[in-house]
């Protein structure tokens, strides 16, 4: 009897819960607001690739531009490297910025006048920084730009997860700037 209810409370528990651990965003409980949009884009016509005009991409010293899809192809994304080890990433996401919101490890800022999530960690197997913003671009859509210290990166030790975030607001807003010429209704 006790080993049936303690199966069925874990049971609730996982539901309520969420698979994985991720919290749920519902419109009541949305726990981030984000300011209203700029403008709005189509994730399934934006072309991530477009993010980076070429006068960034020769600013940005980057060496390749490889488009990419994920998520069983309904993400599309955009990956660039830059000659001093950084690398750069663009991608749509069908699913609402504020899901990306983590109490105690994200942030909301604002860039380029829209609302965005901003997680700053180590990147998984070189411990070099990472910064992501997940950009409000939509009701149910989103787009990540993200920047990454390679073990290229001449000054790796150099960054901290502060500058490369600030650094990524920056290319952020070019991006969405891009985007608009690009794509914007």
């Amino acid at each position: 009897m006790m080993r049936t209810r303690l199966v069925i409370g874990l049971a609730v528990t996982v539901l309520l819960t969420g698979c994985g651990g991720a919290a749920r965003h519902d419109e009541q409980d949305r726990p981030v607001s984000f300011p209203p949009r700029p403008f709005e884009l189509d994730v399934t016509t934006v072309d991530p690739c477009d993010g980076l005009a070429p006068s960034d991409r020769d600013r940005l010293g980057v060496r390749t531009t490889k488009p990419g899809t994920s998520q069983d192809g309904t993400s599309n994304d955009c990956t660039w490297s830059t000659r001093d080890g950084l690398g750069y990433t663009l991608q749509t996401f069908h699913v609402d910025a504020a899901q990306a919101f983590e109490p105690g490890s994200s942030e909301i800022v604002e860039v380029a006048g829209f609302g965005a999530v901003q997680r700053s960690l180590a990147a998984p197997g070189t411990g070099l920084p990472l910064c992501q913003l997940v950009l409000d671009v939509a009701d149910t859509a989103s787009l990540r730009a993200q920047v990454q210290v390679t073990p290229l990166a001449e000054r790796g030790g150099a960054y901290t997860g502060r500058s490369i975030c600030d650094r990524l607001r920056g290319e952020a807003s070019r991006m969405m700037a891009n985007l608009r010429a690009a794509h914007a209704g």
